[in-house]
């Protein structure tokens, strides 16, 4: 990387808190290249903070009690705290004899306001469990106010109104990275949805590029907001150096105390509702395949229900088995151990129709085969790219026709070295390489007129 003057600074705006694979991936690149790197997130208790990280990236967390909602109906409830406050304090001045009878009204009538501003949020977004969808412009832009930045990157819709303003401000280029089609939440209420997807129609004008996670979602973006085409970035990741893909590995079958004449499909992932794992679980039930056992690798409380779903179909331990979840350092070597990956995802939103999750990519790089539920991302990575089956998977009995089938398959036998063959097609090398082209046009065109040159080689 060749710098003329000074060294640019990257500076990211991230609403995660847990720092997304991707949002990492794209920092460590651009370091690499001799980049400065500066991402605002959020951080996990009140408090504000500021480290480096092992990755080199200069890590900015804002303070949960700075992130303040801007919406009229939270600006009205503290309009009314406020007027309460003042009341509270001339009476206790002017009336000190009865400070105590004052304080008894002033707690009966915040408990009231407070009541009142739950009741008018339900009322105004029609969703009991969220609130305010995009609650964070003042925080984020408070919090990079003294940062240097020569380019901004957005990660995802609820920092772009933040970052649309700093490049203002600054005069300096706005990148968009779109991890997901964020108003198409099935979470969110048809209002938020609404609130969501003008607040990006609007906003997404103004960014000088735009990446988004796969073909589908970056052709949805460009016919509904009516830009240009974003620039299709994966979700794709490098195996660990420890990770050899001409091993044989069996770990799971060793943890787990299976014999080796038994098959395994996995699922590695977060437990969550909304995946399809109490039909997969249950579907096993049904798999005529005797030979199929299922292992479930992964986290969350949810996992609690899962296994006593297990439970009642008297699968636990027997066909179906329980993981904890592994390190990212020896996740490809536990995948690898199995011998398919299943995908189930339903399609519950526009989302889920049009995922590519992280697990997808995991599966390739450890050279995994694929069961996925059908829609149109994994037919093109799974199906098309030879790497397994799609099938539908709406359904208990679904399901378990869907891992009959693919282990029935006569070519089960030619997808993994299929797969080992083309994986450094799909890692983030690869990616990365997309990345930083598209990331030197911005560099290149900074009106600070600095001038930088990003190596097209591999980092």
């Amino acid at each position: 990387m060749n710098v003329h003057k000074h060294t640019q600074t990257i500076l990211m705006l991230c609403h995660d808190q847990h720092l997304d694979r991707r949002v990492v991936a794209q920092a460590q690149s651009l370091i690499s290249l001799g980049c400065r790197v500066t991402l605002v997130a959020l951080s996990f208790g009140a408090e504000s903070s500021r480290e480096v990280t092992p990755e080199g990236i200069d890590l900015v967390r804002i303070g949960l009690a700075k992130i303040v909602p801007e919406n009229p109906t939270y600006r009205a409830y503290m309009r009314r705290q406020q007027s309460l406050n003042t009341i509270l304090n001339w009476a206790c001045n002017h009336i000190p004899v009865f400070r105590s009878v004052f304080n008894m009204a002033f707690r009966v009538a915040s408990k009231t306001n407070r009541h009142c501003y739950r009741a008018m949020l339900l009322l105004v977004y029609r969703n009991c469990r969220l609130h305010d969808p995009l609650p964070f412009r003042s925080a984020f832009v408070n919090a990079a106010a003294n940062l240097e930045a020569d380019v901004i990157q957005v990660h995802d819709l609820p920092a772009l109104e933040a970052g649309v303003e700093l490049a203002a401000l600054r005069h300096v280029p706005l990148v968009y990275d779109a991890h997901e089609l964020y108003p198409e939440q099935k979470s969110f209420s048809a209002t938020q949805r609404r609130i969501c997807s003008n607040a990006e129609a609007r906003l997404i004008r103004h960014a000088d590029l735009v990446f988004a996670v796969n073909e589908s979602i970056a052709r949805e973006m460009a016919s509904r907001y009516s830009i240009e085409m974003p620039r299709v970035l994966l979700n794709a990741i490098d195996p660990p150096a420890a990770f050899d893909p001409t091993l044989k590995y069996n770990l799971l079958r060793e943890k787990l105390g299976l014999s080796n004449d038994r098959r395994l499909l996995l699922f590695q992932g977060g437990f969550a509702p909304n995946r399809n794992l109490e039909n997969l679980i249950a579907a096993f039930s049904k798999v005529a395949t005797t030979d199929v056992d299922l292992i479930m690798m992964g986290f969350g409380t949810f996992g609690d229900t899962l296994r006593e779903i297990a439970s009642k179909y008297g699968l636990l331990d027997k066909r179906v088995f329980f993981l904890p979840a592994v390190s990212q350092s020896e996740l490809l070597q536990h995948s690898a151990s199995a011998d398919m990956g299943v995908i189930p995802y339903p399609h519950v939103d526009l989302n889920s129709y049009y995922c590519t999750p992280n697990k997808l990519f995991e599966f390739i790089q450890a050279g995994l085969p694929i069961l996925a539920n059908q829609s149109p991302e994994l037919e093109r990575f799974v199906v098309q790219q030879g790497f397994g089956v799609a099938r539908p998977m709406h359904c208990v009995d679904g399901i378990a026709t869907a891992v009959d089938y693919a282990f029935s398959r006569k070519e089960i036998s030619e997808w993994r070295p299929h797969i080992q063959m083309r994986r450094g097609e799909f890692d983030w090398k690869t990616q990365s390489i997309a990345y930083l082209k598209a990331m030197q046009l911005v560099l290149n065109s900074g009106i600070n007129g600095t001038n930088v040159a990003l190596s097209e080689s591999r980092p």
